[in-house]
């Protein structure tokens, strides 16, 4: 199959699929009995389990301190490796000192179907949380590929960037310490602040099964960030 004709008919696939409907029944914590890991930074610096892409982050006072590195041309990334999963939530403690926006990512270590292994995430910041399917979206390698160029994209890739992602307005103050909470299962993915649903999104990409990456990812400076947790059915 071509790539043009790959992503037509994942236009269809997506067209029916509604992001955001009323208020959608939460995801259940419940779903999530084991825990694959966790870091509550009380070590000076990051624990094995932790690699820092071009970062000038540091642990301090019991907390991770996210900080992109100057003239590094990416922001600070603090990558989680995991045994692989589908079904998985996050849980993170964060706090705005600077930066406009964190990403709270799900990637696979190698996985060629789409850029960088990108699969998807969720996009905080201080006014917005944007859930985002990269897998079939954003970073789809034909998307991607177009975008970096400034190639126009098709009326099928507009839509499937339409729809592979959804916004949901907060309202969140700098300075001050949030629970943000992820949760998928299946080919949902859904946000919470504070124990609050915030929003939910169905996309295919979601549903990636060998999931076995987790990123924080700090632009700028500065995400503070406290308390990770992930677990796993």
């Amino acid at each position: 199959m071509s790539a043009q004709s790959y992503l037509l008919t994942l236009a269809c696939l997506l067209a029916p699929v509604s992001v955001f409907a009323g208020a959608p029944e939460a995801i259940s914590g419940d779903h999530y009995q084991q825990t694959l890991a966790s870091d509550d930074f009380s070590e000076s610096e990051l624990g094995k389990q932790w690699r820092l892409y071009k970062g000038s982050s540091v642990v301090k006072d019991g907390v991770l301190q996210g900080v992109e590195l100057e003239g590094g041309g990416h922001a600070a990334v603090h990558q989680l490796k995991t045994e692989p999963y589908s079904d998985v939530e996050l849980t993170v403690d964060l706090k705005f000192e600077g930066s406009p926006y964190t990403n709270l990512t799900f990637n696979q270590h190698k996985f060629k179907g789409s850029h960088a292994g990108h699969l998807c995430r969720v996009v905080v910041s201080p006014t917005k949380v944007t859930l985002r399917d990269g897998k079939t979206g954003v970073f789809n390698n034909e998307i991607f590929k177009k975008r970096q160029n400034k190639e126009k994209l098709t009326e099928a890739e507009q839509e499937i960037l339409e729809r592979s992602q959804a916004i949901f307005p907060v309202k969140l103050k700098k300075g001050e310490w949030y629970t943000v909470t992820v949760r998928i299962k299946g080919d949902q993915m859904q946000a919470f602040i504070d124990g609050k649903l915030i929003g939910s999104l169905r996309s295919p990409g979601i549903a990636h099964p060998t999931k076995d990456m987790i990123g924080l990812v700090t632009p700028k400076q500065s995400i503070h960030y406290d308390n990770v947790k992930v677990r796993v059915p």
